[in-house]
């Protein structure tokens, strides 16, 4: 396929808009509109011949723009195309725009039909700016295995990329009981990746599903509490992490609630700083002038014989 060099102007209802290798069309920025208003239109779109008419190849959010303001489309004609060539153009015209993952992987969906995995790796990744053979390279490939279900989280940007790592070692049965955890929810990468490899690590060590595991710890219940996006995460992260190291959460919460007892009132934070690998604590205040340090050494006497000492320096009481 090539650019020819026959440019022509027309209006915006003669050109053919459908196609897959428009794969990121839908999104207007309102500087491409407002630079079009003004100044009108800097670069013509991209058209071939189609079966029925003038088909649009490159240019989606120009064409659209052009057809709202009822002003002619200044156009491009390309030749010689196929299904690739066209969602390499694409590419290439629209290679000025920042992707996220949910626009790489549309991109690839787009692709995996038509080229083997080498040439996904080595051809069209590099494109969207990932290296071939890098970890993002390979959990790109790796969620075109998993259902398309969850390809469409991962598609709409409410699941992070780096959960199919996770995913695919599942079975069927134990990403079916996970999916309500992710539907209608944005989730970060850290907290996906930590709830999941919770859930899957406790099941094995259960030999139990997921669902079970899930169950036990209450997460179907959290769901239905109405609680907020941003609390019903922190309530699941925490469930699936005390179903995974129920021991380790025993001793976080009697550490934290000891030193809310020996610092509450006063400047100093009193932290466990190694998840418990190592008896002791960290102490530690913030000051800015010699009145609040006199200060922060008056309330460290004062909190020094607090009996919660105890709890912080033996979290497990008498399992030393």
């Amino acid at each position: 396929m090539q650019l020819t060099s026959e440019i022509f102007t027309s209006p915006a209802q003669a050109i053919r808009t459908g196609g897959g290798h428009l794969f990121w069309s839908g999104n207007i920025s309102e500087s491409l509109r407002n630079s079009i208003a003004e100044f009108g239109q800097s670069a013509p779109v991209l058209v071939y011949n189609g079966e029925h008419g003038p088909t649009l190849a490159a240019g989606s959010a120009r064409l659209a723009v052009l057809a709202e303001l009822g002003r002619p489309v200044l156009a491009r004609m390309v030749e010689g195309e196929d299904a690739v060539s066209l969602g390499l153009l694409y590419l290439a015209d629209n290679a000025h725009r920042p992707l996220d993952d949910a626009m790489r992987f549309k991109a690839l969906q787009y692709f995996a039909p038509l080229l083997d995995e080498a040439a996904l790796e080595q051809d069209v990744l590099p494109r969207l700016g990932v290296r071939a053979r890098s970890k993002d390279a390979r959990l790109l490939l790796d969620w075109l295995g998993l259902p398309e279900a969850w390809q469409r989280l991962l598609g709409s940007g409410t699941l992070p990329l780096a959960a199919g790592m996770v995913l695919a070692r599942m079975n069927e049965a134990d990403r079916d009981a996970v999916m309500p955890l992710f539907e209608g929810m944005t989730w970060s990468r850290s907290n996906a990746v930590n709830v999941l490899t919770c859930l899957y690590e406790a099941a094995r060590m259960a030999g139990t599903p997921v669902a079970e595991v899930m169950e036990r710890a209450g997460m179907p219940a959290l769901l239905d509490q109405g609680l907020s996006p941003k609390d019903a995460i922190a309530r699941l992260c925490a469930a699936a992490r005390q179903a995974r190291h129920p021991e380790l959460t025993r001793l976080r919460e009697r550490f934290d609630a000891a030193a809310r007892t020996v610092t509450g009132g006063t400047a100093w934070k009193l932290v466990q700083p190694d998840n418990f690998e190592t008896d002791g604590a960290e102490l530690s205040v913030r000051v800015k002038d010699p009145a609040q340090l006199a200060r922060a050494v008056e309330e460290l006497r004062a909190v020094a014989d607090n009996p919660a000492w105890k709890t912080v320096f033996n979290p497990g009481g008498g399992n030393d």
